[in-house]
């Protein structure tokens, strides 16, 4: 059975009730606040990332969310919270050819990947339901992705949908790039230790150089009454040192960036779980760390480092780095998500590669094949040759002033 409910601030939720399931959908995040901390508590139980925390998914909505359309799908069995899906849904146009599109909240506009939380046992229903209801709304293709590379679900999502839908829909799966994580040891000797010899001489010649005395470097998070400042201060020396390179460096290539994660961050701190490091060598700061703890994983969002030529000679990102690993070791930290790319530089300090991998799901409707097709063929094109050719490669060749990326490249990457 169906119904509909409206609460009094014009809100509405759609509740549908069986006999082992209910599902409730929301179209904003105010009706929700009540269940913020078991929100998170159920995302962390089931190793999802923070990234689809209630504020980190509330926040990215209020700055990216405009014209675009919220379905936040809370599925419950016994009252037992059992899986969240926010998701959101777009008619996206490229040039003459649109789709109308659905993707999870956050997925965009930031440099997010995720860990769909559901819980083990009630995949296969779940997903059941959620397309026993999205199958009354006009949608072409459903992203579900960027998937976390630690994600262990991943096989059992994918064949419960093509099981599901294998005639209504057409089910894909695709390789997204890769992301890197840091498994870390007992201690920081062990964690040394497990480097190459040169590695381990590089770094520790580098503290020497930066610090002859024993235990001079001091490293600390921020503490909460100073991190608007020490923010600030961060977001200045990671942005000077793109601007060296003739870039704007991501707080001016995103839109909106520095406002969204300044709020985010002030909103996390609040849970004890921004964790903000800054590195000095006396009165000179060598560099930050901008990251989240959350469960026992650690997401290294974005860091700066000083690009004083006096330092030139020296290691210091992999000092701070260090500084970074010592920190965490100390906090039970037992995992560093070191976000989306391959470094190489990360890769020598110890990090491991897995890939990101995404869903599509699409109508199996002849013209809407013919549509969403052309659609991607043109957002890789857009892809190739706007992001790849011109703006990583030919651009700051030319020495042109530096723009923000395109919010139409944006918004269709995730289809190239």
């Amino acid at each position: 059975m169906n119904r509909l409910t409206q609460d009094s601030s014009e809100n509405l939720a759609i509740v549908a009730d069986s006999k082992e399931m209910k599902l409730e959908i929301y179209d904003n995040f105010e009706d929700l606040e009540t269940i913020q901390s078991e929100w998170d508590q159920f995302v962390e139980s089931a190793g999802g990332e923070i990234f689809l925390t209630y504020d980190w998914c509330r926040i990215w909505w209020k700055y990216y969310g405009k014209n675009r359309t919220l379905k936040i799908f809370i599925f419950r069995r016994s009252d037992e919270l059992v899986g969240i899906i926010p998701l959101f849904f777009e008619k996206i146009w490229l040039g003459p050819m649109f789709v109308r599109a659905g993707k999870i909240v956050g997925s965009d506009f930031t440099l997010s990947q995720f860990s769909i939380p559901l819980a083990e046992n009630y995949i296969e229903e779940i997903i059941n339901k959620l397309f026993e209801l999205l199958s009354k709304d006009k949608w072409d293709i459903l992203h579900i992705g960027p998937i976390a590379g630690l994600y262990k679900d991943f096989d059992d999502l994918k064949k419960t949908c093509e099981g599901l839908f294998s005639r209504s829909h057409r089910v894909l799966s695709e390789n997204k790039g890769v992301q890197t994580y840091f498994q870390l040891a007992e201690s920081w000797e062990k964690q040394l230790a497990s480097l190459n010899k040169g590695e381990r001489w590089d770094i520790k010649r580098s503290y020497k150089a930066l610090c002859p005395e024993v235990n001079c470097l001091v490293s600390a998070f921020s503490a909460q009454d100073i991190f608007e400042q020490t923010f600030e201060y961060f977001v200045n020396m990671h942005q000077s040192y793109w601007r060296s390179l003739g870039k704007l460096g991501h707080f001016g290539d995103w839109p909106e960036a520095q406002n969204f994660h300044l709020e985010a961050a002030i909103t996390q701190l609040r849970h004890n779980r921004l964790w903000l490091l800054e590195v000095k060598s006396g009165t000179r700061c060598l560099g930050y760390e901008y990251g989240y703890n959350f469960g026992d994983r650690y997401y290294e969002i974005l860091n700066a480092r000083t690009n004083s030529e006096e330092l030139g000679k020296i290691s210091v990102g992999r000092v701070v780095f260090s500084e970074l690993v010592k920190k965490l070791l100390n906090e039970s930290v037992r995992c560093i998500d070191s976000m989306r790319g391959n470094y190489e530089h990360k890769l020598r300090l110890g990090g491991a590669i897995f890939p990101l991998r995404s869903l599509y799901i699409i109508q199996n409707k002849l013209f809407t094949l013919i549509r969403v097709s052309i659609f991607r063929v043109l957002a890789r094109f857009v892809n190739i040759c706007y992001y790849k050719l011109w703006f990583c490669r030919i651009a700051p060749k030319l020495h042109l002033k530096p723009r923000p990326l395109w919010r139409a490249w944006i918004r269709t990457e995730a289809f190239a």
